[in-house]
Order: structure tokens, then C-alpha cells, then sequence
């Protein structure tokens, strides 16, 4: 089969694909390969049959995701693949998609921003409905990554991302509010994607509003990162904010100086090259800058017993120790340490919503928040910052 990938309405390239191995086998023809994604171009070669391959398998749901499994077994589906082949590879992430070669449908008339869509393949992805086959499951679910289970949901004309939590404390959903009133107090507006609670079916969800809007795309720092080659004797932050400098994407070290004392006063454990990145407009090709803040739930020993509340764990995404990423910040200007005044206990009241934590494990939390925002503090002061 012959197929188009588009940008919007723009055709980047023609390719064929094997409906079968749910492959690109491929590339007939560049039409217009300046609005590609970055994730199908190799720095030396420019785009390639098998950038695009991974690019696509990576835009999948992945197989460790909450559930995903029993879904494929009830869908009779052998690659998750299978579910973007029916939802034109669309994405509440960016603008890319994929049609037939002799079709005239435009972005227009299926794109998940501006068209209402089915929740049924949400709803399926977390447990709260069974296959069956006259669900509607055309849904930018089937492109949504991560492991925790999640759900696209239009709210009042806004589409949010509802995500769940571990099923030992489900604290993930609560984390992200804690991140989000940390976020409101000493960054910018435009610095972060706010987060709420949702209460559904007695559950407590996070719940945040789509980062861009239909002139935008979010690129991964996974794909920033491999845009040029990294030298020798540079480290991973060094050779990630050049190839920011290779794009010319703005304010890109202050950026990622907040979102590195953020992180660090959450503990967050998670920031792999995956949920951090920029925000590039599809239609002018100009970078934006880097994209506010989002998905901070994997943070406070979530899924840790209390007793390992305040133990050494291994950070992400530049070094391995909390403490040394944390030294890669050189200015803290930009920090007013006063709006921290009464964030423990803002911390403490949001915890005490959760019915799954008691009170011993709330404040182990509250008392680590308490020791890294003082040592975040005593950055701050042999910087000279004050």
C-alpha cells in the first residue's frame, strides 16, 4: 500500500507499507521534507527508511503500559501498532499523520483537536469497560505512551489527559498536584502544564489540558538530543543544550535549570528524555522554546514502602545522583526562596485527601520536601545568588 505522510496538510514523503509486518518497506519519493518530524531524521543521512520505522513503532502504545496486554488479548491485535493503523497515526501530541496515497481526506475533517472523538478505547485502556466490537475506538488513545493507565477526555471544549496512578497507593495523581502548587509559586504561567484531581468512579485521577494547539507539536528531548553528534568530553546536559543551540530553540539552559530544582525538591525519579522537550510551531518551523513542565507523578517514592521514604534513588535525565544534578544549575536568580514559605503544608493537605496514605507516610514526604528545599536554599547561597 502506498501511503503519505502529513504534516497538517502538508505532505512530507511518499512511502509503502506493509500492512502485514505493520512496516514501512519503503520511501517512494520526499515531497516535502523540511516539515518532517525529527524523529525520522539521522543526523548523517538525513530521513531513512528505518528512522521512520521506529518513529512510527514509537508513536504506539507501549506494551509495559498498565493493562495493555488483556486489551491486545480482548482486540485479538498482535502489535499495538494495529491501533494507530485505525486512527491515522493522529496525536494529541503534534500534527503528523498518515493516508492513502489516492485519498482527499484532509487534517480538517479527523483531527482530534478541533473533532469530538469516542472515549470507548480510553475507557477500555483503563478497565472500566470490555471489548466489544461495536466500540468506537477511533481515539487519540492509541497513540498515547507512558505506563500508567490514561485516557484522552474532552472536558467543557478542553482536551484533558486522565491518568491513574500504582495500585499501591495510587499517590502518582496527588504527586502531580503537589508538582503543579510547587510550580505555581515559583515559576512562570507559561513554565508548566497545570494539573488537578479528578474523582471518577471513586477513583482519584490527575487530569491536565493538552500542552499545544493545532499549529504546534511537541518534540521529545529524546529526538532534540540525537540531532547532532555528542563529543567526547561533553556531558549529557552539555550535549543536550547544544543541540537545542543547533535548533535555535530559545532560553533553553534557564529552562532546564527550573525544571532540574523542580525535580529535584519532588524527588522526581523519572524524567527520562521521553517527558521533557520542546515545542515547535508546524507551520513557520520556528521553535517556540522548551515545553513547560509536565508529567511529575513519578516522584516522593510513589511506589516505595515508608520505610524507604528519604533513601538515595537514581535520577534522570542528566546524572544519577540527585545532588550532582542538581550542582549542574549555576544560576538561581531566578528563584524568589520565599514563595517555598508553607509548601509542606500545602504538601501535607493534598496528601490527606489521598485514602490510601496514612498519616506516618505523608510525613516522611513532607519532612523530605522540608530537607531538599533547604539544600535547593544552600545552592542558591554558594551560587551567591542573593
Amino acid at each position: 500500500m502506498s501511503y503519505i505522510l502529513m504534516n497538517k496538510d502538508v505532505e512530507i514523503l511518499e512511502f509503502l507499507y506493509d500492512n502485514e509486518t505493520h512496516t514501512v518497506t519503503k520511501i517512494v519519493r520526499m515531497i516535502h521534507p523540511n516539515y518532517a518530524p525529527l524523529g525520522i531524521i539521522e543526523y548523517r543521512t538525513g530521513i531513512t527508511r528505518k528512522a521512520l520505522n521506529n518513529w512510527w513503532k514509537d508513536r504506539s502504545i507501549p506494551a509495559s503500559r498498565s493493562r495493555f496486554k488483556e486489551v491486545m488479548g480482548e482486540m485479538d491485535l498482535h502489535s499495538p501498532v494495529e491501533l494507530l493503523e485505525r486512527c491515522f497515526g493522529l496525536s494529541l501530541s503534534d500534527q503528523y499523520w498518515i493516508k492513502e496515497g489516492n485519498s482527499d481526506i484532509q487534517w480538517a475533517d479527523i483531527n482530534f483537536f478541533e473533532n469530538d472523538f469516542s472515549e470507548d478505547m480510553g475507557k477500555l485502556l483503563m478497565g472500566q469497560i470490555h471489548y466489544s466490537d461495536d466500540l468506537d475506538i477511533f481515539s487519540p488513545d492509541n497513540s498515547s505512551d507512558g505506563n500508567l493507565k490514561k485516557k484522552w477526555k474532552i472536558i467543557n471544549n478542553t482536551r484533558y489527559l486522565i491518568k491513574g496512578g500504582n495500585s499501591f497507593n495510587n499517590q502518582e495523581p496527588f504527586n502531580e498536584l503537589v508538582a503543579t502548587k510547587l510550580y505555581e509559586r515559583i515559576l512562570e504561567k507559561q513554565d508548566y502544564v497545570p494539573y488537578e484531581l479528578l474523582h471518577e468512579n471513586d477513583v482519584y485521577y490527575s487530569a491536565c489540558p493538552t500542552m499545544i494547539n493545532t499549529d504546534e507539536e511537541l518534540v521529545s528531548a529524546y529526538y532534540i538530543d540525537r540531532m547532532i553528534k555528542q563529543r567526547g568530553n561533553d556531558s549529557l546536559c552539555t550535549h543536550f543544550l547544544e543541540a537545542c543551540k543547533s535548533l535555535n530553540i530559545p532560553n533553553a539552559k534557564e529552562q532546564i535549570d527550573k525544571m532540574i530544582v523542580c525535580d529535584y525538591i519532588i524527588a522526581n525519579y523519572d524524567r527520562h528524555y521521553r517527558n521533557f522537550g520542546a515545542i515547535r510551531n508546524v507551520n513557520t518551523l520556528e521553535w517556540i522554546g522548551i515545553a513547560p513542565i509536565f508529567d511529575s507523578g513519578s516522584s516522593l517514592w510513589a511506589t516505595q514502602p515508608t520505610s524507604l521514604i528519604g533513601s538515595t534513588y537514581k535520577c534522570k535525565p542528566f546524572k544519577s545522583y540527585p545532588e550532582e544534578q542538581l550542582g549542574l544549575v549555576d544560576d538561581l536568580f531566578w528563584l524568589d526562596i520565599t514563595k517555598l514559605e508553607g509548601f509542606e503544608q500545602e504538601v501535607e493537605d493534598i496528601f490527606k485527601m489521598n485514602p490510601l496514605m496514612d498519616e506516618a507516610r505523608i510525613q516522611a514526604i513532607v519532612q523530605q520536601i522540608e530537607l531538599r528545599i533547604g539544600k535547593v536554599i544552600e545552592r542558591k547561597r554558594q551560587l551567591g545568588n542573593f
